[in-house]
């Protein structure tokens, strides 16, 4: 009993079946479920590691002992093979399987799929003092909610929302935007945000402090603090290997409010930075 609390390996295969009698062929069919993993410790903080090659993900911080994953397969339109004549008058019983891996080791549960082919969307319920590293590249969001850790967030398209965060935050995607709200700051702890295409909406703690070094090509700055703006200009190098002297213009604009303290960085391409007080 003691070995199957140290190590909880779960592995969900989902068979997603289509029944073209009763289904048109536009209608997407869903397979869905749920499970709890069990902590080593419940006592002790926990860490989350979540990953999708193809959907979205959702975690809530909650009141709960273990970890509750629940699943949801969404399969898409598939594309017709060149023989679908040498199949007529059959039905196609099955559009392919989906594997769910979740595993538990020392209060770290780490939870994910590989396939690229099918959506799947989590939704996964953590006790709130748990640590989190969130991973999506394909047809999903990410949200977070009602978190106290270090909470580190990477999505490649799609949109990065986390909200009541108590703790620490990283976040980074390329097509989306990524709104913060938090409750509570980790004091001394720096942090980064950065996306191509998308704003960076972050709201903090009136009694924030924080030094803020922010860059957007196409967008505009915009902030409910008073900043203490910090002037740059050309910064000059010299590599002592080549001899080459060379000067660069440092574009990002930098200041500090309630006095400064770790650095806060920002940068976007396509989209605005909002810095918000609560």
């Amino acid at each position: 009993m003691k070995t199957f609390m140290k190590h909880i390996a779960i592995t969900v295969k989902l068979l997603m079946v289509v029944l073209i009698l009763t289904l048109p062929l536009q209608t997407k069919a869903q397979s869905e479920g749920e499970f709890a993993v069990p902590l080593t410790d419940p006592g002790k903080r926990g860490k989350l590691i979540a990953q999708l090659n193809t959907g979205s993900i959702t975690v809530k911080g909650t009141q709960r002992k273990d970890v509750l994953i629940k699943y949801m397969v969404v399969e898409g339109n598939k594309h017709k093979d060149k023989d679908d004549e040498s199949k007529n008058g059959l039905k196609r019983i099955s559009s392919g399987t989906m594997d769910l891996d979740a595993s538990e080791n020392s209060n770290v549960v780490k939870v994910g799929s590989d396939s690229w082919s099918n959506t799947m969307n989590l939704v996964i319920e953590v006790p709130s003092g748990f640590d989190l590293k969130v991973k999506a590249y394909n047809d999903g969001d990410i949200l977070i909610t009602d978190v106290q850790g270090e909470v580190e967030i990477t999505n490649y398209n799609g949109e990065i929302t986390a909200n009541n965060i108590s703790g620490s935050a990283v976040a980074s995607t390329y097509n989306g935007d990524i709104k913060i709200s938090f409750d509570k700051l980790t004091e001394g702890t720096p942090m980064s945000y950065s996306t191509y295409n998308g704003d960076i909406d972050l709201t903090f703690p009136s009694t924030f402090k924080g030094s803020l070094k922010m860059k957007t090509e196409r967008g505009e700055i915009f902030t409910g603090f008073d900043v203490n703006l910090i002037k740059t200009g050309p910064v000059q190098k010299k590599e002592t290997k080549s001899g080459t002297y060379r000067v660069t213009i440092d574009d990002w604009v930098k200041g500090d409010v309630n006095g400064g303290g770790p650095e806060f960085t920002m940068k976007n391409y396509n989209g605005d930075i909002l810095i918000r007080k609560k």
